[in-house]
């Protein structure tokens, strides 16, 4: 429903099949030619591009506890409530030309209402569905080690396991097992009736357009057109609150965390048993990955939010925000939280875990050792 599964999880990467001893780290760093190098050392200033991996770690912060956030914002209960105020309502980010392709995904067909509404009607009416085939192409890339590091044998095994492990319908059942058991006939029904709705409808379109693959240079295309043509404040504001009311940003976060706690996981259990991590050791590497994505995920977000909603006006922006205090939009959203960081979490370390018996350890670890420098 919200954008919270938007491109971060390379935020990870570090973390695939690394060695699994009790203080042994691997290092994955990028530089300027763009060359991926694997080491048990840090990079050095001059050999990293500045990128989230490098950032130091912001502080850990608890996820915020849904209140008003401010005066500015009032408190919204019910999807009836009245519209804040809005003074210059044709306010939005600026379109820099050549972006209007982010609203190219027709609108899910309108399913007709008979009945109470069923679960997968639901998550068809959000675009969770279909949001989860983007988010399942970037697990697959953070989890497949680069070509040209192991064999053509052993990157064979790992893609056969990884398009068998990782299938959408699958995943998607996990998902909707999740959510079953959370359940609440009212809020449920409060949900599918703004879903229904012709703004959610677009809404849902734009979310769905944007998580996918080729969005991801669009995105940072919009980027540098942005910089040159900031968006007002208002539609800044509106932005954040939405962040804030979906709880979009802690779920990326609690993505992040629950992926790096199944690759942990998965590899500890593969390794030798005087290597392996305990349970108290594998919450705090998840916790530590958590603490310096938070506020990366912050900004990666806030870019990606102006770019799915570009040609949304800003009216229709606020009956979003207003949905999404209402008590049905706080159900759903912590409901979809739940469903997806859980079902996640374990298929990954399924997934994790099939390839690390396939492809032994000591060949992954072969394949992040750094390249020899020549002698000079």
């Amino acid at each position: 429903m919200t954008d919270r599964i938007a491109p971060v999880l390379t935020l990870i990467a570090a973390l695939a099949l690394l060695p699994a001893g009790g203080s042994a780290e691997t290092y994955r760093w990028i530089d300027e030619q763009g060359n991926v190098t694997y080491s048990n050392r840090p990079p050095q200033p001059r050999e990293v591009l500045p990128t989230p991996e490098t950032r130091p770690a912001p502080e850990t912060k608890p996820a915020p506890e849904l209140k008003a956030p401010d005066a500015k914002a009032p408190e919204t209960k019910t999807p009836q409530a009245k519209t804040p105020d809005a003074k210059t309502p044709e306010a939005r980010a600026p379109e820099p030309p050549g972006t209007r392709d982010a609203k190219a995904t027709v609108p899910p067909t309108q399913i007709p209402r008979a009945g109470p509404t069923k679960v997968d009607e639901l998550l068809e009416l959000s675009g969770v569905r279909a949001q989860l085939v983007g988010l399942l192409n970037r697990v697959v890339l953070d989890l497949r080690p680069p070509s040209g590091q192991m064999s053509a044998a052993d990157l064979a095994t790992i893609d056969r396991i990884l398009a068998q492990s990782l299938r959408h319908e699958a995943v998607y059942g996990a998902v909707r097992d999740a959510f079953r058991p959370q359940v609440d006939r009212p809020n449920l029904e409060a949900a599918a009736a703004w879903l229904r709705t012709p703004v959610a409808r677009k809404i849902v379109a734009m979310e769905i357009a944007s998580s996918e693959p080729s969005a991801e240079q669009k995105v940072a295309d919009y980027a540098a057109m942005v910089k040159a043509n900031p968006p007002p404040a208002r539609r800044l504001e509106l932005l954040q609150r939405l962040d804030w009311v979906t709880g979009a940003n802690e779920t990326s976060a609690d993505l992040v965390a629950a992926i790096a706690r199944g690759l942990s996981t998965a590899v500890s259990a593969a390794g030798p048993p005087e290597s392996r991590l305990r349970p108290g050791q594998i919450e705090d590497r998840a916790a530590q990955v958590r603490a310096r994505a938070q506020e990366t995920l912050r900004e990666v977000r806030t870019m990606s939010m102006l770019y799915t909603y570009q040609t949304l006006e800003d009216d229709a922006l606020a009956e979003y925000v207003r949905f999404s205090g209402s008590d049905g939009g706080r159900w759903y959203n912590t409901a979809m939280r739940k469903a997806l960081v859980g079902s996640i979490g374990k298929v990954v370390e399924q997934t994790a875990t099939e390839l690390v018996r396939a492809v032994p350890l000591e060949r992954w670890a072969r394949a992040a050792m750094p390249a020899p420098q020549p002698v000079k």
